[in-house]
């Protein structure tokens, strides 16, 4: 290629940007990210969507109340989606500039990356049921049981509906009910 050519300088840098679009689109379509409980309970997998593919739950999950367990795998779908977020993000690096319009987009749409947790969590940060009960307030004595009434009696002061008579055996061909 001689040294002034332009038309060969455009050919080496359209190669360069399709060679970098196919690496991106394989970034793309394999983003994935799992997350799991500290304690083995929960685990999730999303897709480069951010759409759960995989829910998998351990022996302890039924450990947990049902409200507990729906919380922590809604905050384990969130980790996971931040972390494919940034698979996502990262793939379109070399592509887009740091402060073009294109990477603002792409900022605006993706979820934030999760700060940094730094070491794992100690038992205090894991959510464990014996936890929740120590937190609540003690629940007050439950009233006295009392046996149930019986059917209510009428009231002298309102009259007594008579009952309704059966309807007639050929009332039935003029009666469309």
């Amino acid at each position: 290629m001689p040294p002034g050519d332009p038309l060969a300088a455009f050919t080496v840098e359209l190669e360069e940007i399709r060679a970098k679009a196919a690496t991106a689109q394989e970034a793309l379509r394999s983003a994935t990210a799992s997350v799991q409980s500290p304690d083995g309970a929960v685990s999730v997998t999303v897709g480069p969507s951010g759409v759960l593919q995989e829910l998998r739950f351990g022996p302890r999950a039924y450990e947990r109340p049902p409200q507990a367990l729906s919380g922590l795998v809604m905050q384990l779908i969130g980790r996971a989606q931040q972390k494919v977020s940034a698979q996502v993000a990262s793939a379109f690096d070399g592509m887009v500039g740091e402060s073009s319009a294109a990477r603002e987009l792409l900022d605006e749409f993706l979820p934030a990356p999760e700060p940094d947790a730094g070491p794992p969590a100690d038992k205090s940060d894991v959510f464990m049921p014996e936890q929740e009960a120590e937190d609540r307030p003690p629940r007050p004595p439950a009233p006295p049981h009392r046996p149930p009434a019986g059917p209510p009696q009428p009231q002298r002061d309102q009259p007594r509906r008579r009952p309704r008579p059966a309807p007639d055996e050929d009332d039935g061909d003029s009666n469309p009910w």
